[in-house]
């Protein structure tokens, strides 16, 4: 019988996202304040593809099934979460072009972490 899909699992990974986003952020504002290293678009985005990328393939992992969908789930849920945010502390208008841009970099990079997820041999 097949798994159905598990909500709970999919807002872990989104919280998942969250805490690793903040926690680079952070190690990367540290290097910033304490080297020479330039601040970057390119930088920010690495670590919004690379937060989403780890929750999605270990929410994936541990829903055992179905990691393409868990993996785009959590992309969304994040991308859609970081528009609420940003649209309650900011008053400006978001641009567009990079709310696409990021919303690409969220959905690929969950996809990919999903199915990688679902690769791994099960230990239970």
């Amino acid at each position: 019988m097949a798994k159905s899909f598990q909500f709970s699992l999919i807002l872990k990974g989104v919280l998942m996202a969250s805490i690793l986003a903040l926690l680079m952020s952070l190690v990367f504002g540290v290097l910033l304040t304490f080297t020479l290293l330039p601040e970057s678009e390119l930088s920010l985005n690495i670590i919004f593809g690379s937060s989403i990328f780890v929750a999605a393939l270990i929410t994936a992992y541990q829903a055992g099934t179905k990691g393409l969908y868990y993996g785009l789930s959590v992309g969304l849920g994040f991308i859609l979460m970081v528009l609420l945010l940003s649209s309650i502390f900011w008053s400006d208008t978001p641009s567009w072009l990079k709310m696409g841009e990021k919303t690409i970099l969220a959905l690929v990079s969950g996809g990919i972490g999903g199915i990688i997820g679902v690769l791994f041999p099960s230990v239970k």
